[in-house]
């Protein structure tokens, strides 16, 4: 019981990718578009 409050998970906070608003980890590539700070990082296929 002394440890059940240090073992809980949070949840990642999220924001809106300055480029195409989806909300994404900070300080991570965008999944959705594939931008970081502004340039094309990882090329994301078009469906």
């Amino acid at each position: 019981m002394r440890r059940a409050n240090h073992d809980k998970i949070t949840a990642p906070n999220l924001g809106p990718c300055p480029n195409c608003e989806e909300l994404m980890i900070s300080h991570r590539v965008c999944p959705a578009c594939g931008q970081y700070r502004g340039r094309e990082v990882v090329a994301v296929a078009q469906d």
